[in-house]
This record gives C-alpha cells, structure tokens and sequence, in this order.
C-alpha cells in the first residue's frame, strides 16, 4: 500500500465540483494524500476513495473572513508532521479570495494560485480591458464610458452590432446584443440603474467561435498548453459546451504568453478566446482558476492539477507530451438530468444517508460489503435498497448517448453515486454547479 503521507498532501475546495473531482483523483491516484472541503457535508469528494478526509467551511460568499479562518484551522490540523510538501489548491472561483489572503497561509501551507496582483489585472471586465490595450494583446475593442456624455462620444466610433455587459457578473447576466444606436443607449441606462457601482463595457463583436485555452504559467512563462472548442451547446446559443473537441494550441500559445509574462502569472488559468480560423485568435476573459472541462483537459493527456503540484512543490515543470488533437468528450445529456430529478422526486430522501455516509464509506474500502449494505438500507429504509441505488446509477450511465461524460473513474467506483446525489439535490433546489450551468 502507497503511503501517501509520505508523497505530500493537498487541501482541495469545493468539494461538491467535478472540477475538484479531477484534482483529487490526478493527486490521489499518485500517492498524494487528498483532503477536501466545501460548505456543505455531503459532496462528489466524499465518495471518492481518492480522498482520505473531508471538512466543512463557512461559505466565502455568506462570510469571507470566516471562511479564510475555518480553512487556516483545517490547514492546521492536518499539516504534516515530517515536512512533506503540503499545498492548498482551489478548485474554482475562491481562488481570486485564496489569492488576497495568501499572506495569512505563510508558514502553515502553500497555496497553489496566482498572486492577488496579477488576478486583479484581469478581473473584472474592465481591468481586462485595460490591460489587454496596456501590453497590445489581440482582444475585441472595449470602451468604458462612465456617463451619458462619454457614451455619445463613444459611439461614434463603434461598428455594429456590439456587445454590452457589466464587468463584474458572471454567467452571461446582464450581457446583451445591440444592433443599433437608441438601442445602446437605452440599453447603458438601464445598466447603469441596475449596477450603479460598476462601470458599463461596450465591446465590439469578435468574429468566429468560442475556444477555451488552458494553460499553466512560471512567472509568466508558459510550460503546458491544450485548447479546446465546444461543437456543440445547449441551448444552441447561450448554453454551456456539451461536447468539446481538443485542437491545436499553436494559434494562441504566443497570444496568450504575451498577457502573462508581463503579470508573471505563476499557476493555471482558464483564457477565452474567439477566432474564425482565419485570422488572430481574439482574447475575450481570463479566468484565474480551473475550467469547466478540466475532465476534457485530462483526458487529452494534460493533466493540470498534477503539473500544478509539481510547480508549487519542484519550482518547475518540464512537460513534454503533447494534446490528443481531436480529442472529444461530452457532458451529460438533458435526458440524464431529467431521470436524475425524476429519480430523487420519487424514490430518494439522500438527507437521512448524510450522517451514515462515512461509516458506509468505511465500510466499502475495507471491502465489507455486507455491513455497507446494512448501513445504507438503515439510513434509507423507506427509499431504495443499496443494490436498487447502484443499479439505479447504471442505467444512468447506459442511458448516456455518448462514451465520456462525466469521469467516472474504474477504481473509484462510488463517484457515480456521489455525483448522483449531488445533483439530484442541486436540481431539487433549482441549483446547478457552475460548471454545468455555464
């Protein structure tokens, strides 16, 4: 048995991500012990036999400053005593709060994302803007009018139809097409009234289709790449990538280099571009953590939670393998996440399994299969029988239209169930993770 106290250990946040389900699987398979948090207790990670622990936090979101103390006491109570390597890695978009706070980690962990600095450069909008126009980066051109007055000056110089959107919301809200120019301006007053704190960003359309680079950083020197684009969306123009083809990264490894030297941006980071295979790729946001087809990433032989491991632990990275080029995976059907509702509507109460989960969890890595089973028809004795539940994920997955969905590992069998659980109570709520929904 691999003793991985002794290959390191990593705190992974918000544990319910399949973001964070690709970190922990990459870390754990290779000996890395793997801890994982979130603000709630039952998450993807807490079925994975990848992950040794799991802890709870105060929602960033509810109270910043109670969460950076919850995870300084996690990162106590679990550092190592021998000194091996011992990293705190955020899964999505805490790493911006991870990144202000990093200060406050020093002595006790390592916390595996780019500097407060560098981020705040980029993020919002509006920063991006500036500094893609700052260092000359190939970007669609943005205006910032901070009034009325600036706007009719402004105006006079764009093409249409344009973009409108305020800089600091995510999810596309607020974002919107303009044809013309009463429509822009009605458009600007009405965002200026609903986000009277944020300045209003015009941006000219990019030609093309979205492309999602990923890419780990030295201090601004680009050390491993892969690309990929979504052949298809869901609902066709607004909705997320629900299947992504892995294509050559020669067109915007430069491009996006160009950006982040400068910074010296030191760990991942997620750069959309648009680009109609003709002329430069146009940077449209970076994102200063991981991306939503992390899994994809993986799968077309990058894998970037483990190359950031290495980065933060040796100092460096010499990576030398190359992306499957032409590379496709899909995520799961609307046809999947209808029988999930349906499944959990019906026959699943998932609240009363929550508090039994880990002896259950226990109980199935020591391979004492009658004992889970007990447990969990206990825990739910007017829901399913553990074997119905099992069977209950399979047919989930035989329904699937195609071959890769969702990363169900071959020896972390339970993750099916986990991501089965979670869902289903993220749909019953109306709640979706962001990975999904975007």
């Amino acid at each position: 048995m691999v003793d991985k106290k002794q290959n390191g250990r990593v705190i992974v946040t918000y544990g319910r991500s399949l973001i964070a389900l690709m970190i922990a699987q990459s870390l754990g398979s290779r000996g890395i012990d793997v801890i994982g948090c979130d603000d709630v207790a039952l998450t993807v990670l807490s079925f994975s036999k990848c992950v040794s622990k799991t802890c709870l936090y105060t929602s960033w979101e509810e109270d910043e400053e109670q969460y950076i103390e919850d995870l300084l006491a996690i990162a106590k109570e679990n550092k190592p005593e021998d000194g091996h390597p011992y990293l705190l890695i955020p899964a999505f978009r805490d790493a911006k709060i991870l990144a202000k706070y990093k200060d406050r980690f020093d002595g006790i962990i390592t916390v595996a994302c780019p500097d407060l600095d560098a981020i705040e450069q980029v993020d919002h909008k509006d920063a991006f803007a500036r500094t893609t126009q700052k260092f000359d980066v190939e970007s669609p051109k943005t205006w910032l009018p901070a009034n009325q007055d600036e706007l009719a000056a402004d105006i006079e110089e764009m093409d249409f139809p344009v973009f409108i959107k305020p800089p600091n919301e995510v999810g596309g809200r607020g974002i919107s097409k303009i044809d013309d120019k009463d429509a822009l301006i009605d458009a600007f007053t009405d965002l200026q009234d609903r986000f009277p704190d944020q300045l209003i960003l015009i941006q000219s359309l990019a030609k093309g289709v979205d492309y999602c680079f990923c890419g780990l950083f030295d201090q601004g020197k680009l050390v491993a790449s892969m690309v990929y684009h979504n052949l298809r969306k869901f609902p066709a123009e607004t909705g997320p990538g629900v299947v992504r083809e892995t294509v050559d990264s020669e067109a915007f490894d430069q491009i996006a280099e160009k950006l982040m030297k400068p910074l010296k941006w030191h760990g991942v980071a997620g750069i959309d571009f648009m680009w109609d295979e003709k002329g430069t790729p146009q940077m449209i946001e970076v994102n200063a953590r991981f991306w939503a087809g992390l899994d994809h990433s993986v799968k077309s032989n990058v894998d970037f939670p483990y190359l950031l491991y290495r980065l933060f632990v040796d100092g460096q990275v010499d990576w030398k393998s190359e992306a499957l080029i032409g590379k496709k995976t899909s995520l799961p059907g609307l046809s999947t996440l209808a029988r999930i509702e349906s499944l959990f509507d019906d026959k699943f109460h998932f609240e009363r399994l929550q508090d039994d989960w880990p002896k259950i969890k226990q109980s199935l890595q020591d391979m004492d299969l009658d004992r889970a089973q007990s447990l969990f028809a206990d825990a739910l004795s007017d829901s399913l029988s553990f074997g119905e539940a099992v069977e209950a994920v399979r047919d989930m997955l035989r329904e699937a239209e195609e071959a890769e969905k969702i990363n169900y590992a071959d020896d972390d069998p339970f993750i099916g169930l986990g991501v089965l659980f979670v869902l289903g109570s993220l749909i019953r709520h109306g709640k979706l993770p962001p990975e999904i929904k975007r």
